[in-house]
């Protein structure tokens, strides 16, 4: 809902609500004192508010009938409509319904919304029978005269003109129609040019009769009169009208938005504007008082967060306002800036940076008390006028069957700190985020959809790092909590009492992304010497004491991090821990174990050149990301290996293994407020910048340039198989290409993918194949896999170039679509089974910057992709004239096929 000011109930009022009304009782009830509603048998509801003390009186008609329902050919009619109600009655001439009520002293009007069109009159106590009979007359009797409509409709086009004028109108009106991509809320109430231009009597007649019935209209009265009274005129004015004629709505719902948004417009005007938008519930939700109250605290007024901290402190806005759009469908979290076109980008990030802090960090108790105080205010303010209270009174009977604003109240007095940090972590995802400028016609707009992926990342890592000491912070996930604590560490836990064990993970940035070929293998030679022994343990103590635990502690890394694994019983939770932080702040890098350690890492090199499919994947990797890291092999080169000393380990752990870039993770049967106290007692000694050294920051790597042309590159072995890697640079793992791409894998992976029954099952050329797609930082790598017979290699690789083209060329069909995404989302939440998964997925996410949200969040990705954007991808992805293709263990080098898209002119560069 609307907040601030006089906005609290009826900004929305002018643009949205419906519901159906369901109360069948004939007699009046009395809500609270002076309250009363009825609803007659044909449908028809009535609201009286008696107001002894005030010789004011409004009376309005509320009718169900708003842009929302309108057809595809009758856009704006709503809003034509309520123009011309006030243009003749039978009765009544032109002008003679206004007529009627100014020559009491009156005023009258009307105005439409999204849901509903409102027609009110306000006047003396004493002629507000004269006010209902004008209004019903005009409601049930208007003639919409041809002639008068011609005219009326002039009208409306000067306003949709004066409209198309008004810089904020045109913003919003974008934003609508970008953030909403199905729902009719994207569409303007007034209607367009053309639609309107078009009308005639014959198209407002007929929506007249599908929309204007009793059961769609509730007349609401306000002010000095009895309720009995008013009941009787209704009955009389309208108690007859048959009931049934209306007609029910199916609106089309608004799918998950699983992609930040951005558009610009330029414009004849000299001040630039800015709107941010997020999706949020319906008013007809838990969650709708608590948005009010965040609304307030980020943007309402002079001391909200947006106010203070970006004109005021930053100056990057000349004004900022926040609000929640809560109509009867899911609406919008709204900000607003007005801003210089240079200081958009800055304008945004800032603003984002404050939205999504309200998700990690609480509000004080100062500022919520104020945001409720002013929500009730408002209301209170509003009930001055008969009008206001009447607005209101229609507003809550169409948003929630109750016109009461009591329990409303209630709810906004209810809003704690527990529910800003749910509700916050719910809705304000950088994904669903919809931005857009308007900016002068003459002006450069250096903004983009990549430029805002950045911006967004940037905003919600500063979010966290904003976080107190030991401030706890709920997911969106129920049992899932997160500290950070003083000196930097970021801990996460999940609370599974259901199992009586636990799961411990620390992860740092670091793994192949951080080496050089100098340096190549660091990681794996420390991940393997961190379990082995400490500063007071030697390797055997501390094996004796994991075991007597019956526990495991062991080291891991990968392309981008290293770290520890450690799974206990719960029961020895509390000692694993202690066992834990020695390995981490003392271990012990003893030149013995470096040495036992050496050859064993050298005998995987071994391993390597024997193991076939391993040996194509390290070509494969060495060719496509050539001056990248991800070209480095996983273990290490043989050169590096062999010249480690522990001092050399030792200086890179410690230039990596620091508080501020730890993520240490806990799943399991545990308390999150006792592994918190724990964690911040055993690594209390733990200061940033480790042992002084200074603290190596992760290089932002650009994905590498992409072969120029075919890269072919063939190992000889005297093996019975020979097996190949076609493959293409990817994306990477915040990409919202990755999706798709993970459709199109599925589809060629699998026992009933693709690949398998045609290459396998009809063809017999290959016995085992597959597709992958393999996100990184940065980059990744898309392609196939193949191990067959030396024979029937090239005809093998030209079956994979003709399911490659297939991919490009058409549509996937819906059952293979429906399946993958089965399949992908099925195996994803198989994958959470245990607590060191649970663990794991929870620390990568937060050192990636993923947010804890993300599982939630892919799932709704892959079920939201099309086969649209499959093909996009397919076409994206698959460069047929800039590939690796690398086989090992046939004697020659393979050739391109006779059909291979470097021989076919037609195929081009998809």
């Amino acid at each position: 809902m609307k907040t601030g000011g006089l906005q609290i109930v009826f900004c929305i009022l002018l643009a949205f609500a419906s519901l159906t009304l369901t109360i069948q009782e004939t007699m009046a009830t009395e809500l609270k004192p002076h309250l009363l509603k009825r609803q007659f048998e044909n449908g028809l509801t009535v609201i009286v508010k008696e107001t002894p003390g005030v010789n004011v009186a409004t009376v309005q008609i509320w009718v169900k009938a708003g842009s929302v329902y309108e057809a595809a050919d009758e856009g704006g009619i709503t809003h034509l409509i309520e123009h011309m109600i006030f243009k003749g009655t039978p009765t009544r001439g032109p002008g003679g319904l206004a007529a009627a009520i100014e020559e009491a002293g009156g005023k009258i009007n009307a105005y439409t919304s999204f849901e509903y069109t409102v027609y009110h009159a306000t006047l003396s106590a004493r002629y507000w029978e004269l006010a209902m009979d004008v209004l019903a007359d005009a409601v049930l009797h208007s003639t919409f005269d041809p002639m008068e409509l011609e005219r009326e409709k002039l009208v409306v086009l000067e306003e949709i003109r004066m409209r198309n004028d008004r810089p904020t109108t045109k913003l919003f009106q974008e934003l609508l129609s970008r953030a909403y991509t199905t729902h009719p809320y994207k569409l303007p109430v007034i209607g367009t040019t053309e639609s309107v231009s078009g009308f005639t009597q014959e198209n407002i007649t007929t929506y007249i009769d599908k929309h204007y019935h009793p059961e769609n209209f509730t007349v609401v009265v306000v002010g000095n009169v009895k309720a009995e009274s008013v009941f009787s005129s209704v009955k009389n004015l309208m108690g007859g009208l048959p009931a049934g004629g209306s007609q029910p709505n199916h609106l089309p719902q608004e799918p998950e938005q699983t992609a930040h948004r951005f558009y610009a417009i330029k414009d004849d005007i000299n001040q630039s504007h800015l709107a941010l938008a997020l999706p949020i519930s319906r008013f007809n939700s838990p969650d709708s008082a608590v948005l009010d109250v965040i609304a307030q605290i980020l943007g309402q007024g002079e001391t909200s967060r947006l106010y203070n901290e970006l004109r005021n402190k930053q100056q990057l806005v000349y004004s900022i306002n926040a609000s929640a759009f809560t109509p009867h469908d899911p609406g919008l979290f709204e900000v607003t800036a007005t801003v210089d076109t240079e200081k958009a980008g800055p304008a945004i990030e800032a603003a984002l940076e404050e939205i999504f802090k309200i998700k990690y960090v609480e509000v004080t108790d100062e500022e919520l008390d104020r945001a409720k105080r002013n929500l009730e205010s408002d209301f209170v303010f509003n009930l001055e006028r008969v009008e206001g209270q009447a607005r209101m009174l229609g507003s809550f009977e169409f948003l929630s069957g109750d016109p009461r604003e009591d329990e409303y109240l209630e709810k906004i007095r209810a809003v704690d700190q527990e529910d800003i940090i749910r509700v916050a972590s719910t809705y304000f995802t950088g994904n669903h985020l919809t931005t857009g400028v308007l900016v002068p016609a003459n002006s450069e707009i250096t903004l983009n959809n990549e430029l805002l992926a950045e911006i967004i990342l940037r905003a919600d890592e500063a979010a966290r790092n904003s976080l107190p000491p030991s401030l706890i912070l709920n997911s969106y996930l129920p049992n899932e909590h997160f500290f950070k604590l003083k000196n930097g560490i970021t801990l996460v836990v999940r609370e599974d009492p259901d199992i009586p064990t636990v799961a411990v993970r620390v992860v740092f940035p670091g793994g192949l992304l951080s080496e050089t070929p100098e340096k190549n293998g660091a990681f794996t030679f420390i991940s393997e010497l961190l379990p082995k022994g400490t500063k007071d343990l030697s390797t055997h103590a501390l094996a004796v004491k994991i075991g007597n635990m019956a526990g495991s502690i062991s080291g891991f890394n990968g392309k981008n991090t290293f770290g520890i694994k450690a799974d206990f019983l719960s029961r020895f939770f509390v000692p694993g821990m202690e066992l834990v932080r020695d390995v981490i702040l003392t271990p012990a890098f003893d030149p013995q174990e470096t040495e036992k350690i050496r050859p064993e890492l050298l005998s995987q090199l071994k391993l390597q050149e024997d193991s076939l499919p391993s040996l194509a994947f390290r070509e494969f990797n060495r060719l496509l990301f050539k001056g990248h890291p991800y070209s480095l092999n996983t273990v290490g080169s043989e050169t590096a290996l062999a010249k480690f000393t522990s001092n050399d380990l030792k200086a890179i752990y410690e230039q990596h293994a620091i508080p501020e870039k730890a993520v240490i993770s806990v799943a399991g049967d545990v308390q999150a407020k006792e592994v918190r106290d724990l964690v911040k007692n055993l690594f209390s000694s733990w200061e940033p910048l480790s042992s002084g050294v200074p603290a190596i920051e992760e290089e932002s790597f650009l994905a590498p340039d992409p072969p120029t042309r075919p890269e072919i590159f063939n190992i000889a072995r005297d093996k019975e198989q020979v097996h190949i890697i076609i493959g293409f640079l990817g994306t990477s793992m915040d990409s919202i290409d990755r999706y798709p791409l993970e459709i199109l894998d599925t589809v060629l992976s699998g026992q009933s993918g693709r690949l398998f029954t045609e290459l396998r099952d009809k063809q017999s050329l290959a016995y085992s194949l597959s597709s992958f797609s393999l996100l990184g930082l940065g980059t990744g790598s898309f392609g196939i896999y193949i191990g067959t017979s030396p024979e029937k290699k090239d005809d093998a690789i030209k079956a994979v170039w003709k399911e490659l083209y297939l991919a490009q060329e058409e549509l996937i069909s819906a059952a293979e679509l429906q399946k993958a995404k089965n399949l992908i989302t099925s195996q994803y939440e198989m994958s959470l089974q245990t607590h060191g998964s649970q663990a794991m997925e929870m620390a990568l996410n937060e050192t990636y910057k993923m947010g804890q949200d993300f599982g939630k969040r892919y799932i709704s990705s892959i079920n939201a992709v099309s086969a649209e954007q499959v093909l996009a991808a397919a076409r994206k992805y698959i460069k047929s004239a800039n590939y690796v293709l690398v086989s090992v263990g046939g004697s020659e080098t393979p050739q391109p096929a006779n059909d291979s898209p470097e021989n076919e002119e037609n195929k081009g560069d998809k």
